[in-house]
């Protein structure tokens, strides 16, 4: 009598623990990077906020007859910003180099740095990949990331890297 009240309390926690499951896991939502041009907008932007005077970007050669698009530049100085998509680091192959958090500039990830070669050896880009800068078209509840937060991650990533160039006085 004793093991069958035993055995039905035991039951009955079973039947409790598996009853106070949650519902299945969520798949993330579907997630886009920023346009190009309303990144390059973004990027234009903290330029100005951090008294440069953006300019168009131009081409820069990264060694290897690769050229690397600098979507904004800064008058009268040799650093910018490219906004790379999957396109770009398509093209570009392997003449950009990985990202190395361990290795290389100084800035925190996922920030990179690359320079030219030749005239431009002296240049320092800003290198950003559009996949750092998603959002979700998502609503209430659902919503994960805001275009409001990829933008402004944007523009503090570009912030920083223009507060660093001006403290270090770059050309």
């Amino acid at each position: 009598m004793q093991a069958l009240a035993h055995l039905t309390r035991w039951l009955c926690l079973v039947a409790c623990l598996l009853g106070c499951s949650g519902p299945p896991p969520r798949s993330p939502n579907p997630a886009r990077a920023l346009d190009e041009r309303r990144a390059i907008e973004i990027i234009a932007r903290a330029f100005r906020d951090e008294h440069d005077r953006p300019l168009p970007g131009r081409k820069i050669d990264l060694g290897d007859g690769t050229l690397l698009q600098v979507d904004v530049g800064s008058e009268g100085k040799k650093y910018g910003v490219s906004y790379v998509t999957p396109q770009e680091r398509a093209d570009l192959g392997s003449a950009l180099p990985p990202r190395e958090p361990s290795k290389g500039d100084t800035l925190q990830p996922p920030l990179q740095l690359v320079s030219g070669s030749g005239n431009d050896r002296d240049a320092r880009i800003l290198v950003l990949y559009d996949t750092d800068y998603v959002y979700d078209d998502q609503v209430g509840t659902g919503h994960e990331e805001s275009i409001i937060t990829a933008e402004g991650k944007l523009a503090r990533d570009v912030r920083d890297f223009l507060v660093r160039a001006h403290t270090d006085r770059w050309p």
